[in-house]
């Protein structure tokens, strides 16, 4: 299959693939950065501010905005650390943990549907594609990053 076929499959199925049925029940009004701030939180159990900045590639005042609507919300709260009282950290909430759960069990679902069509060597296989487009993908924006810090910040522009 060319490349051309894969990108036209991908596209011809792309809602079922990224906005299946299922996802109609978690809260569409969220959005990228707020589900990535959640999901980080979730793997951490809690984070400071500064975590779910570097996770998110975002400034702290944006990662800030991202947790005062999630907290909003009533998806995230804000607590002191029990073992630092300075320290500030970042925890879901039971409707935040709820979403989350939501998600992972949609994907989950058809992790499954896609395990259960192939064979175990198949899935083998694929489970190592997947990390090697990972790594692909994550040294190319590392490539990427590395170049737009090389460029100068600030562009002259000649005005006529």
């Amino acid at each position: 299959m060319n490349q051309e076929k894969v990108i036209n499959a991908i596209l011809d199925n792309m809602q079922r693939i990224f906005y299946p049925e299922e996802w109609i029940d978690i809260d569409l009004k969220l959005s990228k950065s707020e589900l990535f701030a959640m999901l980080i939180v979730d793997r951490h159990g809690e984070v400071i501010m500064s975590k779910i900045a570097d996770n998110v590639n975002v400034s702290m005042s944006t990662a800030t905005g991202i947790v005062d609507r999630l907290v909003k919300k009533s998806y995230l709260k804000r607590e002191r650390s029990e073992s630092d009282r300075r320290v500030v950290v970042i925890k879901l909430t039971k409707k935040g943990t709820e979403v989350i759960n939501a998600l992972k069990e949609s994907i989950s679902h058809y992790i499954n549907v896609v395990y259960n069509s192939i064979t175990d060597e198949e899935i083998k296989v694929l489970n190592g594609i997947i990390l090697k487009v990972i790594e692909a993908v994550n040294k190319d924006n590392i490539k990427k990053s590395e170049k737009n810090e090389e460029e100068p910040s600030l562009k002259s522009i000649d005005i006529e």
